[in-house]
This record gives C-alpha cells, structure tokens and sequence, in this order.
C-alpha cells in the first residue's frame, strides 16, 4: 500500500515531456541510504543513452547522503529521471510509489546496490512486444563487493534445463514448470505494465522476501513468457548492511510470504505446484539458516506447521522428486515429516543428535529418502573398514 499523499514528496528532475510520449521501459530504484553504491547503479541504467528507458527512483527515507547523492547524480546526467522521496516503508512500498509514476510498456526494478546492463533488457522488452509477452526474463550472477568475484546465480541449472543453451523461449507456467524454480527475483524480469494492473501484481508491504508472491502470481496467470538466454542483471553480496546477509527475526517473513505465494497460486498444475514447493522449501531453509539461534527451533516449528497446512500429502513424493541433490531431497522431507530438531540440527552445522534424525528415519513416508542416505554412508563406512590395512601388534 502506498503511503498517504502527505507522505511523498514527488520532485520532476528531468521529467519526460509529453512529445517523447510513452518510454519502452520504466526502471524503478528502490534507495535507502546505499550512498557508497547508487552512483554506480544508476550509471548502470544510464549508459544504454537511448531514450527509450526512463529511471524512476524512489528515496525511501534514507539517512545518510544518499538524497545529496541523488540531486548530484541528476544535475551532472541528461536522462529522463523522476524522484519520490518519502518516509521510508520498505522496499515494497517504494516499488509500488515507482509503479504509481510509470509510463513505460514494460516495467523493470534494480536494487540500488547492484548493476544492470540495460542494452539486454532493452532488447529483451523489444522481443516480447513484437511476440506479445506479458513478461520477459534474463539470467543474472552475483558478484561479490570487496573480491568483484562473480559466479552464475543461484538458479543457472533451472535456466539450463529450460533452455539447452537455445537463444531464448516462450513458455508459460503450464508448459514449463520448472519456471516456478527460477529465483524469484523481481530484478532479473520485466513485467508489462497493463498487464500488472490488470492482475493486479502488488508486492506485499512491510515484508522481506516480498518476491516470491509476485513470482508465483505472475506466473500463475501470464500468457506467454519470454526468457532470453543472456546475463543482464548484476547481483551484489559482502556488502556492509546488505538486508540478506543479516541474522534478525525479519527471516521470519519467509513464512508469510510462502503463504501468500501458495494463495496466489490459483491455476497452477500439479507439475508446478511441486516446483513452487521446492522453492518454498529451499527458501524457508535458507532463511532457518540465518535465524537468531534463540529463534530457530521455533522458526522451524512454524514453517512444518505451513507447509503442512498449504502442501497437500499427494504433492509431496512430485516435490521431492523436484530436489536438485540428495541434501535438498533430505530438507524437504524433514520439512514434511516435521522432523524440527534435525532441521535446527542441520542449520546450526552441528551433527544432527540420534533422537532427531531418528524422527525422520522413522518416518513411513518422508523417511525413505533419509534411510537410504544413512544406508549408503553405512554401506560407504563398512566398506572403508574393509579395506584398511590389517595392523599387527607388537610381539
């Protein structure tokens, strides 16, 4: 939700006038205090020097010099540009005052800490009006702030089984279920602006993680998707401040947004629906991982409890066989057979105790995947034992 009208303070830097009419692409850059980083996100933005792409930031109340950073940026840049400065209510607020502004056919977000190159996206905003996309998605890689080190993102074997290195494809959610596996980063895909109003596509305000209902929704209901084999989004991490490096309660948002993605799920097949709740495991993993350790067996606790309310039984063996490796599978199946001490176990990286992977292994159902992993590492042991070299003692 936006906020009141008092609340945001809208400044025309360079608007676009009416005689450039409508832009290809509106890119909306969330800011809250990333002064250290913006210039080099928004010259990011502005090196395509075409005219078909408008910047909209939006200064989410930030505190530092990133306002100052903003206007200098502006002055020394002929781009067309608008800027909202509110008082900060999160990333998803921010993103829906942008949208609010927006004139361009496609709508696109960069965090203000990370890079795009805009010549993929424009490219890729041509190709879906000419195929007539609802949406279009690129591949992105992360890129590590002190080493500028980088590595594929986090979902590079999804994009590699939909696409067998095949330039690009138009699928939706019903002929390629593994969409649901792409990380559902609002970063990596532009979005069609009538199509965002007509479905009513909202990012959830006040939560972290607020992509994956937004990722499920889209999906749920687009036409056609178009995803282009080519890297256009630039991810930052090991940066000072960054939201998701942080341990703190916040990870408790996952579990919202997970119910809130298996709402907007309405339409989605069985194939996709074991996908999403693959991802779902995943994510709710992950985030266990960062929880303050005060907080992890009750985080787990909670997230068994949802996924036993919004996974039906007959879609969990789907899930599992969605897994990418034997550790996931193991996850997904301590998820659902609700085996909360070998999961508080596993995220601390301590030695899971016996009562609490004697929870999963003796679990009819969910403990299958569990005891043949513990027959192979017993099998595996036996077998070293077997053929280590005799030692005689002394006579």
């Amino acid at each position: 939700m936006m906020n009141s009208v008092d609340e945001i303070s809208i400044q025309p830097a360079r608007q676009i006038s009416a005689a450039d009419g409508q832009c290809l692409i509106s890119f909306i850059v969330p800011v809250f205090n990333t002064e250290a980083y913006l210039g080099e996100t928004l010259n990011s933005i502005a090196a395509y020097g075409g005219r078909d792409v408008e910047i909209i930031i939006v200064d989410d109340g930030s505190t530092d010099g990133s306002a100052q950073a903003i206007d200098a940026w502006i002055d020394a840049h002929d781009v067309p540009v608008r800027v909202i400065r509110q008082k900060n209510a999160g990333l998803s607020a921010a993103r829906m005052a942008g949208l609010a502004l927006a004139t361009g056919s496609f709508v696109g977000f960069c965090d203000s800490d990370d890079r795009l190159d805009v010549a993929v996206y424009v490219k890729m905003a041509r190709l879906a009006l000419e195929r007539d996309c609802d949406m279009a998605m690129c591949r992105s890689v992360v890129f590590d702030s002190v080493s500028e080190e980088a590595h594929d993102f986090y979902d590079a074997c999804a994009w590699h089984d939909i696409l067998r290195h095949e330039r690009c494809q138009i699928v939706n959610g019903l002929s390629e279920p593994l969409l649901f596996r792409l990380e559902p980063n609002a970063n990596t895909r532009l979005l069609r602006r009538s199509f965002m109003l007509e479905h009513e596509l909202t990012f959830p305000s006040g939560l972290h993680f607020e992509d994956f209902p937004v990722h499920v929704h889209a999906l749920a209901v687009a036409r056609r998707v178009l995803l282009m084999n080519a890297t256009g989004y630039f991810y930052r991490v090991n940066r000072n401040g960054k939201i998701t490096d942080q341990k703190s309660a916040k990870r408790f948002d996952i579990l919202e947004s997970v119910a809130l993605a298996f709402e907007c799920a309405k339409g989605v097949d069985a194939k996709g629906m074991a996908q999403m709740t693959a991802m779902a495991c995943r994510m709710i993993y992950w985030c266990g991982t960062h929880t303050l350790n005060k907080d992890r067996a009750r985080f787990f606790a909670e997230a068994c409890a949802l996924l036993g309310g919004v996974v039906p039984a007959s879609l969990w063996p789907m899930a599992e066989a969605a897994a990418l490796d034997e550790r996931e599978r193991l996850i997904m199946n301590a998820l659902a057979a609700r085996a909360e001490g070998l999961l508080v176990d596993s995220a601390a990286r301590r030695r899971p105790r016996l009562k609490s992977a004697l929870v999963l292994l003796c679990h009819r159902q969910h403990g299958r995947a569990a005891r043949h992993a513990a027959l192979r590492t017993l099998k595996w042991r036996l077998g070293n034992f077997i053929r280590r070299p005799m030692r005689l003692g002394r006579s």
